[in-house]
């Protein structure tokens, strides 16, 4: 997605689980009731703030506790109810969780290959039916590659990474940006427990993105 391309009045969905979802308001969450706590709400303020006369509409589609199976399950009704021209979507994180946290509900667990058909679901279908597709790879706020969980997470950030590759979508991680706040500080100050960003990590993530979808602050042009 090139920021300098999108066209005024361009609707943007960004889907996903806890990270995106923040709180917003349902069914969707939009600017005119709640976007949510989440990046999403930062990216539509950031964007009308510098930008209003493009009326760039963000709808926050994310649900707490998903994995890449419901989302699936939801893409296309989700994008036939918002009719977006692009979207963004964040999964993968559950979709590791669900097998230690839920352990004992077998079916609830989302292995590695079903995560990619998923994926691949998604990718495909927004290829050919969007505008652009923007694929977010999961990330853990951990600097030890090798720790149990984080390995998991990258495993499916590389997958990730193989769909965009595979199906034409703009691939975007944002593990490196994470690592740099966690280098200057505790990790303890930017996620209660390396998964759920707090406020201040969520602005890094809208900015990161915004970086990659050659977004350009005004004062930039002065």
């Amino acid at each position: 997605m090139d920021f300098q391309k999108i066209e005024k009045g361009s609707v943007i969905l960004c889907s996903g689980d806890s990270v995106t979802d923040c709180g917003r308001a349902r069914p969707y969450g939009s600017y005119r009731d709640s976007l949510g706590e989440s990046y999403v709400k930062r990216l539509h303020e950031i964007v009308t703030a510098e930008y209003p006369e493009k009326e760039i509409k963000f709808v926050n589609a994310g649900i707490s506790g998903e994995t890449s199976r419901h989302i699936r399950n939801r893409w296309i009704s989700d994008c036939e109810a918002v009719k977006p021209d692009y979207a963004t979507l964040l999964i993968g994180v559950n979709d590791v969780w669900r097998q230690y946290d839920r352990w004992m509900d077998k079916d609830m667990a989302v292995g590695i290959e079903e995560y990619e058909e998923n994926l691949r679901f998604v990718a495909e279908w927004s290829a050919k039916n969007l505008k652009g597709f923007t694929l977010i790879a999961p990330f853990f706020l951990e600097l030890d590659r090798e720790e149990f969980f984080m390995k998991q997470v990258l495993a499916r950030a590389a997958v990730c990474e193989k769909i965009a590759r595979e199906t034409g979508a703009q691939f975007i991680s944002l593990q490196d940006e994470l690592d740099r706040l966690c280098r200057s500080r505790y990790t303890l100050s930017f996620s209660p427990d390396r998964v759920h960003p707090f406020p201040v990590t969520h602005t890094a993530i809208a900015l990161y993105l915004l970086r990659q979808w050659n977004f350009k602050f005004r004062f930039e042009e002065r």
